[in-house]
Order: structure tokens, then sequence, then C-alpha cells
């Protein structure tokens, strides 16, 4: 599936997206936390137990600063004026997170999304949304995220020769790393315990979903499942 001719990429960077709040509690932040595997191991684990429970009450619990890439999730629908694409083919291709403050463990979420990218790679499309979360109380930024969507079949829209490039943030070059030939000092290996994948499952499946605004993610995890 391709785009159309009259697809016009420049009122996609421009569109104005509704801003959204996203309300999440206590219960959502220890929900995250066990299911990417907090006191999976130990479930006293000092290091750990400050993510689950607090003595004085689950108010004073800690929130792992990657639970911001939830407001992100919960707040965009996936709606991109203009560009058609079948969202059963989009994949997640990179995730950035910018901590401006630590999260409280509960609150409201005032988000803001725009597009910081497009790109044309032919057969498909590659798509930069940034969201900038805010506490709604006090209007400060919590947290910044920047996803990148790949979109199959949604390439081709480009008017010229040149494919269609657009990036808010310019690319910035990376060193070459040299591979050391030595032995890792460290080996660590891990792996996902049944209960984090029950309440991965859990929370994005029966908790988040019916709080977003359509149901674009539900159709996908509804076709892969």
């Amino acid at each position: 599936m391709g785009q159309t001719s009259d697809f016009d990429p420049n009122l996609l960077i421009s569109h104005k997206f509704p801003e959204v709040a996203h309300s999440y509690s206590e219960r959502d932040v220890i929900l995250y936390a066990l299911g990417v595997g907090a006191c999976a191991r130990d479930a006293v684990d000092e290091n750990e137990l400050k993510y689950v429970y607090h003595e004085d009450g689950q108010q004073f619990i800690q929130v792992l600063p990657t639970f911001a890439a939830v407001f992100a999730v919960a707040s965009f629908d996936f709606q991109l004026p203009g560009l058609e694409y079948d969202p059963r083919l989009l994949l997640h291709g990179q995730q950035y997170i910018e901590i401006h403050k630590s999260f409280p463990s509960s609150g409201c979420i005032q988000n803001k999304a725009s597009i910081s990218g497009l790109h044309d790679k032919g057969k498909a499309a590659i798509v930069e949304i940034e969201i900038e979360s805010y506490e709604k109380e006090s209007g400060e930024l919590l947290c910044k995220n920047r996803m990148t969507t790949y979109l199959r079949g949604a390439g081709g829209f480009s008017k010229s020769s040149e494919p269609y490039s657009y990036s808010k943030y310019p690319n910035q070059p990376v060193s070459a790393v040299k591979v050391p030939k030595s032995q890792p000092f460290v080996v660590f290996g891990d792996c996902t315990q049944p209960s984090q994948a029950c309440n991965i499952y859990y929370y994005f499946l029966i908790e988040m979903i019916p709080r977003w605004r359509t149901h674009t993610y539900t159709d996908i995890l509804q076709h892969l499942l």
C-alpha cells in the first residue's frame, strides 16, 4: 500500500495534535515495576522493593524512570493526518527518553505531541513522534519521549527523485568504536519470569488500552494474539 500522490508531508509535520491528559495511580506504577522485573527474584530485595512497597504508604514509593514511556503510548493514538498505513504493519523502531524531574507516585500528566521526523524509504515511511509530558497542576516539564516508528507500505510520497527526509534534530556524527579483543570483565544473564509476562499482559491489555482514545492498538494486539 503506497501513498496517494496528493499527500503533503509538510501538512503532517505542521499538524497541531490535541493535548491529552493522562492520569496514573500508585497501582499503575507498581504493576509496571512488577512487569519489568522488580522483586521477581527476591520479594524483599531492598534495592527493588522501593518501587512496589513503602512502609509509610504507597504514596511514597519511587517510580522507575522508564515509566515515562507509558505516558507516550497512553497519550498518542497514532492517527497521522494524510498518511495512510496499515496499523498491523507498524513497527516500533527506537525509543528516546529525556527525564527532567522525578515522577510523583501518582498524578495527572498533560501531553503535547508533535512530529519531529518524517522520512520516505520507498516502500515504507519512518515517523518520529515527540511527546512532552508536563505535570498538569504545576505545569513543570517531567519528561520528553521520542518514538521512532517504521510504517511498512506507507512510503513513496516523495515528489522528486530525492527521497523526502525531515528531522527536527540533525544527525549527530558518531565516532567509530573500537571493539576490544579481550574477554569481558563481567557477564550477566537474565530471563523474563512468568509473573512478569502476566503482569505486562494484564497492564497493557486490561489497564491501559481502555484509557486510550482509539482502538488502533487494540486491533494490533488482537491481531497478534
